[in-house]
């Protein structure tokens, strides 16, 4: 950039040889030490590190690199250092880690639909009340078995939860529970077991909470917050995949309240 400061952090970074020629030497040193020392154990964490490593900083495809260290697998085993046997355990683990690498890729794509759904269904809605009524039905479709709570700021700094469904608004209770808590850090939190004390939850029979904070052009506008009925039911990737709903429904909540503060000003004007 032309003053020298980036205002987004790097996401897409070319794959360059070296690091793939770099773990190549790796595991051909890591696999001669073994060798030397006759260590199947540290042979198999030698291939584990290098098949990882090449999958995430090299260039190569998955499949050169899962033919790299199976060659050296059968390479170790040709030549007498290792028995077949334990080279049929390594092939049995680069089996069950290429299933998993593959199931994570399959999952990651599979996330994609679902919150272009999820976008293209709220920014669809004609007013702030089919908004907020859209954002929740289309919430509480990926979410199921859990209870959904869409939870805004005022002006003032008070947090409510909106109508929607034909329920009335609601105002909260500055109590410090979770939203609270989200809204005033502005980081996601998940809570294992839930203290209905310390953690104030919505729904009273929740045991467990994840709960992200709405925000949009540096501007608080709320917390996302999802409640279960069992302990320990959410993770830091459910933190993660909720706050990118949170950032797409605060995009469109943002819009919103420009057309309204637009409308009036104009308002005012006349």
């Amino acid at each position: 950039m032309r003053n020298g400061k980036r205002r987004t952090a790097p996401v897409f970074r070319p794959r360059r040889f070296w690091p793939s020629a770099l773990w190549v030497l790796f595991l051909a040193a890591g696999s001669v030490f073994s060798c030397v020392f006759d260590s199947f154990p540290f042979f198999t964490a030698i291939l584990v590190a290098a098949f990882i490593g090449l999958n995430e900083a090299g260039r190569w495809p998955y499949k050169t690199n899962l033919v790299l260290c199976a060659g050296a697998a059968v390479v170790v085993a040709v030549a007498g250092v290792f028995s077949w046997l334990e080279a049929a355990s390594l092939f049995a683990l680069f089996f069950t880690i290429s299933a998993y690498l593959f199931y994570f890729r399959d999952r990651a794509k599979r996330l994609i639909p679902s919150f272009e759904a999820f976008a293209a269904g709220v920014a669809q809605a004609p007013d702030y009340g089919a908004f907020i009524d859209r954002a929740w039905e289309e919430l509480q479709s990926m979410a199921p078995d859990e209870a959904v709570f869409i939870i805004l700021a005022k002006a003032d700094g008070s947090l409510y939860i909106p109508a929607h469904f034909g329920e009335a608004p609601k105002r909260l209770k500055r109590n410090g529970g979770t939203p609270w808590k989200v809204y005033a850090s502005g980081k996601p939190m998940v809570v294992d077991r839930v203290s209905t004390a310390h953690d104030q939850p919505m729904d009273r029979d929740a045991a467990s909470i994840v709960s992200v904070p709405l925000s949009a052009h540096g501007e608080k506008l709320g917390v996302l917050q999802l409640e279960s009925a069992s302990s320990g039911a959410f993770t830091q990737e459910d933190a993660a995949k909720l706050s990118l709903a949170a950032m797409i429904l605060a995009h469109e909540l943002y819009m919103f309240e420009i057309e309204s503060t637009e409308e009036t000003d104009d308002y005012d004007s006349d």
